[in-house]
Parts: structure tokens; C-alpha cells; sequence
């Protein structure tokens, strides 16, 4: 999953959440998976800012 279809997803999952009409089990799953995507999400901002930072690390030395 991308970046962006993560992202979506999980815009899709809070509207569903802030809409209130979830029962509570259905609830617990959306938050549970949202979660894994948050830190989907993170993982792999930290890694594009890892290769920026390589990027402009070998930019330098040139």
C-alpha cells in the first residue's frame, strides 16, 4: 500500500468513526486499523526523509 492509499484510508476510516453510527465492536476495529495504518504512515515518512537526507548528504560531498 502506498503512502497516499493509506493516507485515504485512514481519512476514510476517522469519517466513519466521527459519524458515530459504528457499533462499538465495529468501532474498536476501525480504531485497531487505523493504528497499523498510522504507523504504516510514519514508517515510511521516516524513510523518505531518511533518503532526502542521503540525497542531500551525497549532494554535498560532490
Amino acid at each position: 500500500m502506498t503512502f497516499e492509499e493509506a493516507l485515504t484510508s485512514l481519512e476514510e476510516i476517522a469519517k466513519k468513526l466521527e459519524s458515530g453510527k459504528c457499533s462499538l465492536d465495529e468501532s474498536v476495529a476501525l480504531y485497531e486499523s487505523a493504528i497499523k495504518l498510522s504507523k504504516e504512515c510514519t514508517e515510511k515518512l521516516n524513510a523518505a526523509k531518511l533518503k532526502i537526507t542521503e540525497i542531500s548528504e551525497l549532494e554535498k560531498a560532490e
